[in-house]
């Protein structure tokens, strides 16, 4: 469903991807382990169009998303979303969680009533644990589980293809971990879609992904 090739990927002299491809089938649910700081985001970022590989390229459903000669084609790329490490970075300070989601659902006209939009919201909401009255605070009247829990039912609106969690349950403890990602398996399975999750938690990898990539020096490797 999505394939990267030999993409590389320097920060001011400083080689953060060597050679790096995967792939992602339909359906899947990929790991991508390894010690902070070693460059995950990096893929990650590039993946969801935030940064531009030096050389290389990104396809979806055999189409090119990304090239080091080509922009990231942002109409193709609307099927991957991401939930990023600093969750509260990804929400306007100045708008209410509600006022934001209600903004996602009627721009992208994921709704065709009032009701149907209120049905909807309601709904994901509980999926990710969350109840409506979060709908009426601001980004810092919630702590930083909460606000990955909210950009994680923002993400799961949008249907995505690929899913990309980018250490999104690292705020969270064990037991709402657990209840946070059993429905984004749900959701993957419904959808057909997939997920990329990024975490240096190499327990918590092996108990949600069915294939794992780990990384080191520049470079990733299948784990058999």
């Amino acid at each position: 469903m999505i394939e990267a090739r030999h993409l590389k990927k320097t920060y001011e002299g400083r080689t953060v991807l060597g050679d790096v491809s995967l792939r992602i089938g339909e359906g899947e649910i990929v790991g991508l382990y390894g010690p902070s700081g070693i460059g995950k985001s990096t893929v990650a970022r590039i993946l969801c169009g935030l940064v531009r590989p030096e050389a290389g390229e990104v396809f979806l459903d055999g189409q090119r998303l990304v090239s080091a000669g080509s922009p990231y084609d942002r109409r193709l790329g609307r099927a991957v979303q991401m939930v990023f490490q600093q969750p509260h970075a990804a929400l306007d300070p100045s708008q209410k969680i509600g006022a934001g989601l209600w903004e996602l659902i009627r721009v992208h006209r994921l709704a065709d009533s009032r009701r149907a939009a209120e049905e909807l919201l309601s709904e994901q909401l509980e999926r990710v644990g969350l109840s409506l009255p979060i709908l009426s605070r601001r980004p810092h009247q919630i702590s930083g589980g909460e606000a990955q829990r909210v950009c994680l039912a923002r993400c799961l609106l949008l249907r995505p293809r690929l899913l990309i969690l980018d250490e999104a349950t690292s705020m969270l403890d064990v037991c709402t971990q657990a209840n946070v990602l059993a429905p984004v398996r749900r959701e993957t399975e419904n959808l057909r879609g997939s997920v990329l999750f990024i975490s240096h938690d190499r327990a918590l990898t092996d108990r949600f992904c069915g294939r794992i990539y780990e990384m080191e020096s520049e470079i990733l490797k299948e784990v058999p």
